[in-house]
């Protein structure tokens, strides 16, 4: 099959006698607007202690979910805001009690670690399952139909493998996640299926590695050049003499704290760095799960620059940091609309399918049912 690159073409020409149009998905949204939602959220959610979170996160997801338009219709966020918060309140609980059974001794915390572990694929299924059932396209529900059972071999059996294995499997345990997430999310009665087989998320992981190692690589070196020219060997020397004869005193000489700061620096870009290596697997990671996602006959697609995208969420941490947190809401809006701008669906008949799964759905009779939100998804 050979299909085009390039979005907003009106068709696309396959080898075979079916035709894919393209249906480009659009953003709407913009800073400025969405500041003003944002601040009175913050505001809120400070004056009754966290309470109102969940009804900002109602308003936010239904902004964003409302500014984003495939075909024409836009999508819906239908969450109870008193479902979100019966979530947040077993998150608290869970973590209480987690903090507490540290206090009482460090046996009871590992047990309490390993009990919270096990109620981590249920949490996860039911998280999943709320952010699915309450997302809506033509007034037709998505769904997710993954069950607690296989959710422990994704979630705890397959990490487990890949830490025990010195991080050979770790990208094949991430692959397993994607594909749990993918193929048991549905559009009416429809199933998603995801295409990126283990290799793609090994090439993600072996590139983001590759760039964490090479900047530690240059921030050593510059450490060591900074050493070599700031310190003489005679310092050094002097410095293991004092440390032996302090008697345990308490060494005080600017040399030493520069050296002590030198130190804490090394610290805090080591994880500066781990930090930029994760943005650069985020962007990888994007790209490949929405370039490998389809629905019956139709196909979600992008031509996402990973390079692009990493600017976009390198510079909006850089400028959040900089405005004291106030340039967030022009940082997710500039991350929606890059990422929606370069996202597409290869589509044979998106309007016949609508409407069958309206009428599937229908007849089937489905129910949105029990379930709580963490903040998890896809």
């Amino acid at each position: 099959m050979i299909e085009s690159e390039i979005p907003g073409s009106s068709e696309i020409t396959t080898t075979g006698e079916q035709q894919l149009s393209t249906e480009q998905f659009v953003f709407h949204g913009n800073g400025s607007d969405y500041f003003r939602i944002w601040i009175v959220n913050l505001l809120f959610s400070i004056l009754t202690l966290g309470i109102y979170s969940a009804w900002a996160k109602v308003r936010t997801k239904r902004y964003f979910y409302g500014n984003t338009e495939l075909a024409g219709d836009r999508f819906e966020y239908l969450a109870n805001p008193i479902a979100i918060l019966k979530g947040r309140l077993i998150g608290v609980a869970l973590l209480a009690a987690y903090t507490v059974a540290g206090f009482i001794s460090f046996e009871v915390s590992i047990a309490a670690f390993l009990a919270l572990s096990l109620l981590l694929p249920f949490i996860f299924v039911q998280a999943l399952r709320f952010n699915a059932i309450n997302s809506a396209w033509r007034g037709i529900r998505f769904g997710f139909d993954g069950r607690v059972a296989p959710a422990y071999l994704t979630y705890l059996l397959f990490p487990i493998l890949g830490v025990l294995s010195f991080g050979l499997a770790l990208p094949w345990a991430l692959y397993r996640i994607n594909r749990f997430q993918i193929d048991n999310h549905r559009f009416g009665a429809t199933a998603s299926r995801a295409t990126a087989g283990p290799g793609g998320f090994y090439g993600i992981v072996l590139v983001s590695l590759a760039a964490f190692i090479s900047l530690f690589f240059v921030s050593m070196l510059a450490f060591g050049i900074y050493m070599m020219t700031s310190f003489s060997p005679e310092f050094f020397e002097s410095l293991s003499t004092e440390v032996e004869n302090s008697g345990g005193d308490v060494i005080v000489d600017p040399e030493i704290s520069s050296l002590f700061l030198a130190g804490v620096l090394i610290y805090f870009v080591f994880l500066l760095l781990f930090f930029v290596a994760g943005l650069l697997y985020e962007a990888l990671r994007f790209r490949l799960v929405f370039n490998n996602i389809e629905l019956a006959d139709n196909k979600l697609r992008n031509n996402l620059s990973a390079g692009g995208y990493y600017w976009i969420l390198l510079s909006n941490l850089l400028l959040t940091i900089v405005t004291l947190g106030f340039f967030t809401p022009w940082a997710k809006v500039r991350r929606a609309r890059y990422a929606l701008s370069r996202m597409w669906l290869n589509t044979a008949d998106l309007e016949s399918f609508a409407a069958a799964e309206a009428d599937r759905v229908s007849a089937r009779g489905d129910e949105v049912g029990e379930a709580f939100d963490l903040g998890i998804g896809i």
